[in-house]
């Protein structure tokens, strides 16, 4: 999968100046958004930043960014508990 960003030119020259942990910074908070919109899932960010998905939780909690967990999920993980 490849996504395609396309950035105003101001935003480009600020991002060319920034160090590559700030980068990398930018473009964690760019994933943490995508997902907090419901355009990824979780284990597609993981994948986009090249973390595991715990590492990617921790991103948004550390954003504030409530993870989606809906009904259908948890009836899933409690039928995979028992078994079923």
């Amino acid at each position: 999968m490849t996504l395609t960003l396309q950035i105003p030119d101001l935003l480009a020259r600020l991002l060319a100046q920034e160090e590559p942990r700030e980068e990398r910074s930018l473009i964690i908070e760019a994933v943490c958004g995508l997902y907090a919109r419901n355009r990824v899932s979780s284990g597609d960010a993981a994948t986009m930043l090249g973390i595991s998905r715990p590492e990617f939780w921790h991103e948004l909690a550390r954003r504030q960014i409530p993870r989606q967990y809906t009904q259908e999920m948890l009836q899933e993980d409690l039928a995979f508990a028992r078994g079923d």
